[in-house]
């Protein structure tokens, strides 16, 4: 805002350097004039009918918003008025009250008014009064992410966008043949070299949630193209979080969600054995990104009034053409070519094998009689949801 002054000497030192003479004639009774600018101090504001305004286009160059504007003039007596939109169409506008403006690009933008009022002294002297008033707070045009339903997934099946548009929930029904994440991708274009800021939240959800049994093992990621923009590594469980980051100098780019499995399927199994005989191989699957295995174990059909009363369990995998196998040292302690671990008949279990360099250390077993833990592969508490919500980019 600029302030008209006030002070008499001021204003009479400015009229000594602004005289201008202007002769009608020679006569010495000729008028004279003084035309000059002074700041002008009136009271007005501008009024938007929108400040933060989301769209869903991709494209920051294809976006069409309007915006209408309105001069709140507390001041009765001015002569004339300008309108101001820096990177709107149109660029100005004069001598009306309101305005519409389009804007055909995300990001913040301000607009000012100029006010104008011509004051006569007397017959000789004539002052023009201006003041520039700019709006409280700049139009915000913003993207919202209101189209899940058009990423471009691995596989469609896991991506779950809910009936409000508003959330996506990348689902964990099965178990993966390998650790390849699930990945989610969306394209943007056009926004000229600028600086971005990202805002999102997200939630990790156990199936089958235990909180003594919480692990560090889910991995989320989100990239803008090939840079890693954050990443999750623990579960906090159904609890919404927020993100932001900023990325300087985009102009086309991809948003990328990654999700790592909990489970996949792994080369290792478990071979359990009868006086040599072998009865079973128990398939065992990674713990993606612990160092882990696990497996699961149905015995409860095999009954202990038979003469079978413990298997001997061995684990068991081929690599270049070679077969290995691992067991027991002593305690729960693994090593090449050990001694069978031994496993009761008549129950339901789940048996973990800690890995070191890729190689089994130690082992822990559980039975459905005495944890608490599940057991069976649909109940596991390694399987993780991950939820999306509130996708926000703005130029920052």
């Amino acid at each position: 805002m600029i302030y008209k002054q006030k002070s008499q000497i001021s204003f009479l030192m400015t009229i000594g350097l602004s005289l201008i003479l202007n002769y009608c004639s020679s006569d010495t009774a000729a008028t004279t004039y003084l035309r000059s600018t002074r700041n002008g101090d009136f009271k007005a504001r501008i009024v938007a009918d929108s400040t933060s305004i989301f769209r869903a286009n991709r494209n920051n160059g294809e976006l069409n918003v309007d915006i209408s504007y309105k001069a709140v003039l507390l001041d009765d007596d001015i002569d004339s008025l300008e309108w101001l939109f820096p990177g709107g169409s149109p660029s100005s506008a004069k001598e009306a009250l309101s305005a519409t403006v389009n804007y055909s690009n995300y990001g913040k933008f301000n607009s000012k008014l100029v006010l104008t009022k011509v004051d006569t002294v007397n017959l000789n002297f004539i002052y023009t009064y201006k003041d520039t008033i700019e709006i409280s707070a700049p139009i915000d045009i913003i993207y919202m992410e209101s189209k899940w339903d058009s990423y471009t997934t691995t596989d469609d099946s896991n991506w779950g966008v809910l009936p409000n548009s508003q959330n996506v929930l990348i689902r964990e029904n099965q178990i993966f043949d390998e650790s390849t994440p699930f990945e989610a991708s969306a394209s943007f274009t056009g926004f000229m070299d600028e600086r971005l800021k990202f805002s999102i939240e997200y939630k990790l959800t156990h199936k089958n949630y235990l909180e003594n049994a919480v692990t560090t093992n889910a991995k989320l990621e989100v990239l803008i193209d090939e840079l890693k923009a954050f990443g999750v590594s623990r579960v906090t469980n159904d609890t919404y979080f927020t993100q932001e980051f900023y990325v300087n100098n985009l102009t086309d780019f991809n948003f990328i969600i990654k999700k790592y499995p909990a489970l996949s399927v792994s080369g290792w199994q478990l071979s359990l054995t009868d006086s040599d005989t072998l009865v079973s191989d128990i398939d065992l699957y990674d713990l993606v990104n612990q160092d882990q295995l696990i497996g699961y174990l149905d015995l409860t059909d095999l009954s202990t009034s038979s003469e079978i009363t413990t298997f001997d369990a061995l684990l068991k995998t081929s690599s270049n053409g070679n077969d290995f196998s691992f067991g027991s040292s002593s305690g729960l302690t693994m090593v090449l070519d050990g001694n069978p671990i031994q496993i009761t008949p008549g129950y339901k279990y789940k048996i973990i094998f800690n890995l070191e360099d890729g190689l089994p250390q130690s082992y822990q077993i559980f039975s459905e009689n005495a944890t608490n833990l599940p057991t069976l592969l649909e109940e596991n508490e390694y399987y993780i949801d991950a939820t999306f919500r509130r996708l926000f980019i703005s130029v920052d």
